[in-house]
């Protein structure tokens, strides 16, 4: 049996990365909430509850990847530099990681979820939601990214519809893993 300070550290670790993902807070052009922090807090995460699931030790060569894109990212967002706009494939090819990384990461944060969540409670359900809701909301931004014209008003809309349905069940699952937190 894994020590709970252990699983209770590790969950918390992903609560504040997704806190880090969801959330960007600038001055001017500088993210003050960057995302590799998030990235960065989700390595602690899975080494943390790597032990209690061993899945979640295959992802860290993906963490690895994610982080050093959005460290990458942030410098270039800094001198006003777009990554995405030197390199579109990995560009392309870094949001499918980042979409397989996070279906992973919740699936298996639901599993812990399911053995330690109190009876008649359905963390595990709400993660697994929200997991999927997360992915259709990722892959839609990606879509009406590369396929929607930039000044057409409609795709504005839309994006600006994916982006609070995004933040609402980022919101959501920040608060059910506080509460998968509170089991240990």
């Amino acid at each position: 049996m894994t020590n709970r300070q252990t699983l209770y550290n590790g969950i918390g670790y992903a609560a504040w990365g997704y806190l880090c993902i969801y959330f960007n807070i600038n001055l001017g052009s500088v993210n003050i909430l960057p995302n590799f922090v998030g990235y960065l807090l989700f390595h602690s995460a899975i080494k943390e509850l790597c032990d209690e699931e061993r899945e979640l030790d295959l992802l860290n060569t993906l963490v690895g990847i994610l982080t050093i894109w959005h460290i990458a990212s942030w410098i270039g967002d800094i001198i006003s530099f777009d990554l995405g706009d030197l390199i579109p494939i990995a560009d392309i090819i870094i949001s499918v990681v980042n979409i397989y990384f996070h279906f992973q990461l919740l699936t298996n944060l639901a599993s812990l979820a399911a053995k330690y969540q109190p009876e008649g409670e359905e963390l595990d359900r709400r993660i697994l939601n929200c997991r999927t809701f997360q992915t259709i909301m990722l892959t839609s931004a990606i879509i009406l990214l590369y396929m929607t014209n930039p000044n057409n008003p409609a795709g504005l809309y839309i994006s600006i519809g994916i982006s609070i349905l995004y933040l609402i069940a980022g919101l959501i699952m920040m608060v059910t893993l506080f509460d998968l937190r509170k089991c240990f």
